[in-house]
C-alpha cells in the first residue's frame, strides 16, 4: 500500500525555486552583458559619427563661375577656354589643392580654415591691386567661409600669356582664401608676401620653372617691423630664407594666424629672435 502510494506522488512540486546563490549569479550575468552591449553601440556610434565628418569633410567646397561681361571680347574668350569646359573650375581646385598641402602638410596636426564657397568671377573693371591681377573678399550678406575672387579682365587681352597669368592670379587668390589672418590684424603686407611665397614655391610645380629677381641688399629681418612697406616680393624671399632656416617655419606661422596677431608671432614660429640671424641673409643668391 505504502509503495502504491509513492506512485501517485507528482513528479515536480509547483514551480522550481532557482537557489538564491544561482538568481543572483543569472543578475549578474545580465547586467554584464547588457554594459557590453552599451560600450558596443557607443563606440559603434563614435566610429559612425567620425566617418561622417571624414565624408563631410571631403566633400571639399562649393565653386561657381561667374561672367559678367559675357558679351565682351574678353568675356566671350573667359567662357570659351575656361567655363563652357569647366577649366575655370579644375583651375580652383588644382590651385587649391596646392596651396592646402603647403600650408597643412599633415592631416589634422593643425585646425584647417573652412571653406564653404568660392566664387570666381570676372568683373566688368580691370584691377590695379598690387598688378596681381586678383582681388579676394568675403561674399556679401554670407559667413566667413564663403569666397569672392575678382579676376581682372586685362589677364584674357593678354593673349600669349593668358593662361598663365589667370592661374597664377587663382593661385593667389587661394592663398589668401587658405591663409589665417591673425583675426583681420596680421599685418597685410605679411599676408601678401605670404601668398607670394606661396606664388614663389609652386613656380617650379606649375610652370616647371624657376624665376629669380634682383633685390636690395638691405636685411628688413633686422627691422622689428621688417615687412611694413616691403614689396611682396621681398617679404616672399625672406619668409622663404626662414622656411630653410627652420623648416615648417611657415605652417606654423600660419597655424599661429589662426588666433589673434601680436608681434612675437614670426618669433615664436622661428623659434628665435629674428634679431639673430641678421647678418646671415645675403640677397645676392637670388639676383638673375
Amino acid at each position: 500500500m505504502h509503495d502504491q502510494q509513492s506512485l501517485f506522488q507528482p513528479l515536480i512540486h509547483g514551480k522550481p525555486s532557482i537557489p538564491p546563490s544561482t538568481n543572483n549569479h543569472y543578475v549578474h550575468h545580465a547586467s554584464h552583458n547588457i554594459n557590453i552591449l552599451v560600450r558596443f553601440l557607443l563606440v559603434f556610434f563614435i566610429g559612425l559619427l567620425a566617418l561622417y565628418a571624414d565624408r563631410e569633410a571631403s566633400k571639399g567646397f562649393d565653386i561657381t563661375i561667374i561672367n559678367d561681361i559675357k558679351d565682351s571680347v574678353a568675356g566671350r574668350r573667359f567662357h570659351l577656354f575656361y567655363v563652357s569646359n569647366d577649366k575655370a573650375t579644375r583651375i580652383i581646385l588644382h590651385t587649391s589643392n596646392f596651396v592646402e598641402h603647403l600650408l597643412y602638410p599633415e592631416a589634422h596636426a593643425q585646425p584647417k580654415k573652412h571653406i564653404n564657397h568660392v566664387v570666381l568671377r570676372l568683373p566688368s573693371w580691370n584691377l590695379t591691386s598690387h598688378n596681381i591681377g586678383v582681388v579676394v573678399h568675403h561674399s556679401p550678406n554670407k559667413q566667413n567661409d564663403h569666397f569672392v575672387l575678382d579676376i581682372s579682365p586685362s589677364i584674357m587681352d593678354d593673349q600669349p600669356n593668358a593662361h598663365r597669368t589667370l592661374v597664377t592670379a587663382i593661385l593667389r587668390g587661394m592663398a589668401h582664401v587658405w591663409l589665417w589672418d591673425g583675426e583681420a590684424r596680421a599685418p597685410p603686407e605679411l599676408i601678401d608676401g605670404m601668398v607670394e611665397y606661396t606664388r614663389m614655391v609652386a613656380e617650379q610645380g606649375l610652370f616647371d620653372e624657376t624665376k629669380s629677381y634682383g633685390m636690395s641688399t638691405k636685411l628688413p629681418g633686422c627691422d622689428r617691423f621688417w615687412w611694413k612697406d616691403k614689396d611682396p616680393r621681398v617679404v616672399a624671399q625672406m619668409l622663404n630664407y626662414y622656411e630653410g632656416h627652420t623648416k615648417g617655419f611657415i605652417q606654423r606661422l600660419n597655424g599661429a594666424m589662426r588666433e589673434k596677431w601680436h608681434d612675437r608671432m614670426v618669433d615664436d614660429a622661428l623659434g628665435m629672435p629674428l634679431q639673430n640671424l641678421c647678418g646671415t641673409f645675403n640677397f645676392s643668391r637670388y639676383s638673375s
